[in-house]
Order: C-alpha cells, then structure tokens, then sequence
C-alpha cells in the first residue's frame, strides 16, 4: 500500500470537493446542522464516488445518515457501557461515605490522610474506575481497528449487518496487510490530532479566541470529514486490490 499515493489522492479529493465549490461547501455545512444528512454524504463518499457528488437525494442520504449513525452507536456501545460502569462505584461510595467536608484543596495532608482511612471504599473505588477506564481505551482500540473498516463495508454492501462482519473484515485487513493497516489507522490518528491543535490554537486567542475557533472550526470540519472518509475509501480499496493482483 503506496501511503504517500493514497495521501495525495485524498488531499486532492477534498480539495477538489469543497475549493471552487462554495454553494456545496455551505450546504454541507448545513447539513452539519441535522448531521444525519451529512453521515449520509460520508456513506457516499465511502462508496467511492469521484469526484466528490453533489448534496442531493435528500430522502435517501438522510436514511443512509441514520444507518450509519445506528452502525457508529453499536460499535461505540461497548466503550461508553465501560465509562458509565466505572464511575458507578465512585458514585456509591460518595453517597454511602460522603464526600469530604471541604474543599480537599484547602485540607492538609494530614486531614486528607486521616479521610481516606476512613474511607476505604473511595480508594477501592477510584482504582477500579482506573482499572474500567483503561478497559474502555483498549476496547475503543479495538473497535476502530473493525469500525474504520466496517463503514465502509456498509456503505459498499449497503447492509447494515456487512458492518459488523468481523470475519470479513480480518480477510480484508490481511489481503491489506496488518502492518500497513496499523501504520493507517496511526497516519489518520496523527492527522486528526494536528486538525485538533489547529483549531485548538484559533481558540487559544485571547479575548475573541472562542468565537475565532468556533468559525475556524465549522469552516474546516467539512473538509476534514470528507478527507477521513475518502481516506478510509481508499484504504478500503487497498485491500480489493491486492486481491485482484493475488
């Protein structure tokens, strides 16, 4: 798999999909609005349609929207069941030990000392959310390694069930490579988390920051969702076409 052709091609794609095209580029925004719409436009693009369609069908890409959603919630289900389960002992232990009387910032070690003997339940509590919460990040690994994959299974089958087809999946990753799979699931994590700095920097200005990055923000999100979802696209294709050449 050939990382710096794929780049490009989706570098070019989302270029190609929102500059010159300021009427699709607001509309998407809308659709951002009632997000279904735009899930729906992801499911395209996941099809491979090139160059990148124009918003229309407006019926049929909001129920492709939704399926995706219901896909994206089923897959996440486990994670968020995780993180709710791990701040449930916290929970009880507060209401059956009570939390401390003040401030634990203005408390002296001593004090502070002398509440957690007294509550050992807090301590059992608090290393079992760390225990549940380091769970949930290795699911969550987990799941995006068949996630990333399985929309876009969806989108090309049109079955909501090929999303979780895990058997195929595996055979789609290894005709990829897991190697290769791994380093493209990272590149796209490294790109998200420098699309995050940017917007984040916008923010960071002081007094108008927030209002900056808001703009900044809406404004970008559109071709940097176009770009993840054509990247996925291509990854996917990566694998069909080892298996033409095997």
């Amino acid at each position: 798999m050939d990382f710096g052709t794929i780049l490009d091609q989706t570098f070019a794609y989302t270029k190609d999909s929102v500059w010159g095209h300021t009427k699709r580029w607001l509309l998407l925004i809308g659709c951002m609005i009632v997000f279904p719409f735009f899930l729906g436009y992801m499911v395209r693009i996941y099809r491979g349609i090139v160059p990148a369609p124009e918003p229309g069908e407006w019926g049929a890409m909001f129920i492709d929207g939704l399926k995706l959603l219901l896909v994206e919630v089923v897959y996440a289900a486990p994670v968020i069941l995780l993180i709710i389960i791990a701040f449930i002992p916290l929970l009880l232990a507060l209401v059956t030990g009570g939390a401390p009387p003040t401030d634990p910032s203005t408390l002296t070690n001593a004090q502070i000392q002398q509440w957690i003997r007294g509550h050992p339940e807090f301590i059992s509590a608090i290393i079992l959310m760390i225990i549940l919460l380091l769970l949930a990040i290795l699911c969550g690994i987990i799941i995006s390694i068949f996630s990333f994959l399985g929309v876009v299974r969806f989108a090309r089958t049109g079955s909501m069930a090929e999303a979780f087809n895990f058997s195929a999946i595996v055979l789609h990753i290894h005709q990829i490579g897991w190697l290769n799979y791994l380093l493209a699931l990272l590149m796209i994590c490294v790109i998200g988390f420098i699309f995050g700095m940017i917007t984040n920097l916008f923010s960071s200005i002081p007094v108008i920051g927030d209002i900056v990055g808001l703009i900044v923000s809406v404004i970008l999100y559109v071709p940097y969702l176009i770009f993840t979802s054509r990247y996925a696209a291509l990854v996917y294709n990566a694998g069909e076409e080892m298996t033409i050449t095997d």
